[in-house]
């Protein structure tokens, strides 16, 4: 039994099969009012407003209207939804401040890696590697496209992959007006921007690739290395096959050549704290691979390397520490909360559980149709909700599928393919598409979003399936190897 204040299971733990808990005010009240048939229509109603609270949620992110002089962003969105959740007791606050506590690491992690991310950005190692892009392509624009691509989504796996596709769409805008030639439209110039996009949505190689992985695997306890030891093909293969998919699609937009004499701004940042710079990183990330080892988890390696760079960057460079921290994306950290707060929400009046149902009806017993059944599902969602709040109730939906602990956790890794790769199908599926578009928008350039769905749907899909399978395939062969177990 639980003492005061502990969680009853743990995360990983499925609960026991129960009824739905329907425990918002608006339900108990229905308990006072007299009739059969009213009493059910006020229970219905309840889970009505209870379901209701998530596309609320969502809308109010996407489409940010103004309600007089203030602006409703992603973040006060789920701020709203939230406060909606407690105040109608459809997550009680014990279970809320429990969520919170919960999410205390994640966040830390997460904050950690784009503090470390804004750092190496101000220490020029980005618009560095952007140079030496253009210099090793020579002038032919495939390759250009290619080293691009591929770089990108290397530097997303390492860093944050929001983080990294803010920061490389101006960069790669600015690279690509430098080296164009008067013969390039703008139809030329956007396979270059589309490259950049889809690092943001890349099967995550590591834990710390997308910040839904960090608090997922938090929430099942994989660890850093457990986790890429099962991922780094299936991404891998989602890499190639948006690669060839975006090629396919920008075969006749990708320019032949571009002027390769045409000198790239140089990089003015001071050599010694970049060497410093790239070597504290370097260190993170053998932590994070060597946490089996040395018993120190992601979180705390996170945190140490991103304060490492903060105390270089304020001694090497002179500059004030509150730029840094106020780089940081807190909006994107009170929607992650408040998102988690509204899915645990969710799983109270019984969403997950019907979710769970339908998974279940689909896939039968067999692993690989459960593995593609609940990473399709997280791809869905995660293209009409956005992935956060998809990761969030994919995550108590699978705890409470009563599975083995080994199918529990590659089920898990399936939903996560979904839900990284999931938000390249339609613009409101991800807060990186949403933000890339503006950016290009504040530069002149106007994407549709009809292309956007062209290019993204079949590609998403073709990723997602070639992903899951990768995956299967590595689970027969481990269970080959194993003799069976």
């Amino acid at each position: 039994m639980a003492g005061p204040g502990e969680m009853p299971f743990t995360p990983y733990e499925p609960r026991p099969k129960q009824e739905p808990q329907r425990c918002c005010s608006v339900t108990v009240a229905a308990r006072w009012i007299p009739g059969r048939w009213v009493r059910t229509w006020w229970s219905a109603m309840a889970q009505v407003v209870a379901f209701s609270i998530l596309p609320l949620t969502v809308s109010l992110s996407l489409s940010r209207p103004r309600l007089g002089r203030v602006r409703i962003h992603h973040s006060s969105a789920a701020v709203i939804g939230a406060i909606l959740c407690v105040v109608l007791g459809i997550l009680p606050w014990p279970d809320a401040l429990r969520a919170l506590r919960f999410l205390g690491l994640p966040v830390l992690t997460i904050v950690s890696l784009m503090t470390i991310t804004l750092i190496a950005e101000q220490a020029g190692l980005f618009e560095l590697l952007a140079q030496r892009i253009a210099k090793a392509a020579n002038g032919s624009g495939k390759k250009l496209f290619a080293y691009l691509f591929f770089t990108g989504t290397l530097t997303g796996t390492v860093f944050t992959n929001d983080a990294a596709v803010l920061i490389f769409t101006p960069l790669v805008f600015n690279l690509v007006e430098q080296v164009a030639d008067k013969s390039w439209s703008v139809a030329n110039r956007i396979p270059f921007y589309f490259a950049v996009l889809y690092i943001a949505n890349i099967v995550g190689a590591f834990v710390i690739s997308n910040p839904i992985n960090i608090i997922v695997c938090t929430f099942f306890h994989i660890s850093f290395l457990e986790y890429a030891s099962w991922m780094v093909l299936p991404a891998l293969a989602s890499i190639l096959t948006t690669y060839f998919g975006l090629r396919y699609f920008f075969r006749n937009d990708i320019p032949e050549s571009f002027e390769r004499d045409r000198e790239v701004r140089a990089v003015r940042r001071k050599p010694v704290f970049m060497v410093l710079c790239a070597a504290v990183l370097l260190l993170t990330l053998i932590g994070f691979f060597s946490e089996a080892l040395t018993g120190i988890p992601t979180w705390l390696t996170a945190v140490s390397g991103a304060g490492v760079l903060l105390i270089l960057h304020t001694i090497m460079s002179r500059s004030n520490y509150k730029r840094i921290v106020k780089g940081i994306g807190w909006d994107v950290i009170v929607f992650v909360i408040g998102i988690f707060i509204v899915a645990n929400g969710l799983r109270n009046v019984g969403l997950t559980s019907q979710i769970g149902a339908f998974i279940s009806f689909m896939a039968g017993d067999e692993l690989f149709a459960l593995m593609n059944t609940t990473g399709f599902t997280a791809t869905f969602c995660s293209s009409i909700m956005n992935n956060h709040p998809t990761a969030d109730m994919m995550a108590m939906v699978i705890r409470d599928l009563n599975l083995s602990e080994f199918e529990t956790r590659k089920v898990v890794l399936s939903a996560l393919i979904g839900g990284d790769l999931g938000p390249k199908m339609l613009p409101i599926g991800s807060l990186a598409a949403l933000l890339w578009f503006r950016i290009l928008r504040d530069r002149g350039v106007e994407v549709s979003y009809w292309t956007y769905i062209r290019i993204g749907v079949p590609v998403t899909l073709a990723a997602v399936f070639v992903s899951i399978l990768t995956l299967h395939l590595q689970i027969v062969v481990h269970r080959l190897i194993s003799g069976g177990g």
